[in-house]
């Protein structure tokens, strides 16, 4: 049966709903906490998995088309294997559980970095600004490079 939304562990639960769903919440949705997660995890290569999940998975049709650009771009990065962007249920369930584990470890990132013990929006300006302070950092890797890279495993 195919995956129609997207785990968030039990560890992360509160965080996902204190940032996302909840009165004083920083991001438009939990959808938008799962993708911030998921590319900080990516980022800083911390994918973690889990074994048990909280709350309601977030449904795949929140999800928009940008979003799922840069989920098929982590996982497309993160195996250089194009097969992994193929419409197969078992290629989808791969790519999902990718993205989970990556949305796993950028939630713990984003936790000690502005989120423990409380939210702390001062703490997430500082976070954000740290990234400017950073744009020595060239980017993991080129789009042409991913791409040669991946088209080079069906050759394989």
């Amino acid at each position: 049966m195919a995956k129609s939304g997207m785990n968030k562990s039990v560890e992360f639960e509160k965080y996902f709903q204190e940032l996302g769903n909840s009165e004083h919440k920083i991001f438009d949705s939990m959808k938008d906490v799962f993708i911030t997660a998921a590319t900080l995890g990516f980022k800083y290569g911390n994918p973690i998995p889990f074994a048990k999940s909280a709350g309601e998975a977030i449904s795949l049709r929140f999800f928009n088309d940008d979003d799922k650009k840069i989920m098929d771009l982590i996982a497309l990065s993160a195996t250089d294997d194009i097969s992994i962007l193929l419409n197969d249920e078992d290629f989808l369930d791969k790519k999902y559980k990718l993205i989970e584990e990556y949305a796993n470890g950028g939630m713990k990132i984003m936790v000690d970095n502005f989120c423990k013990p409380v939210v702390d929006i001062n703490e997430l300006y500082k976070f954000v600004e740290s990234f400017e302070n950073n744009s020595s950092n060239s980017p993991k890797t080129s789009i042409d490079e991913l791409l040669r890279r991946a088209m080079s495993s069906i050759n394989d």
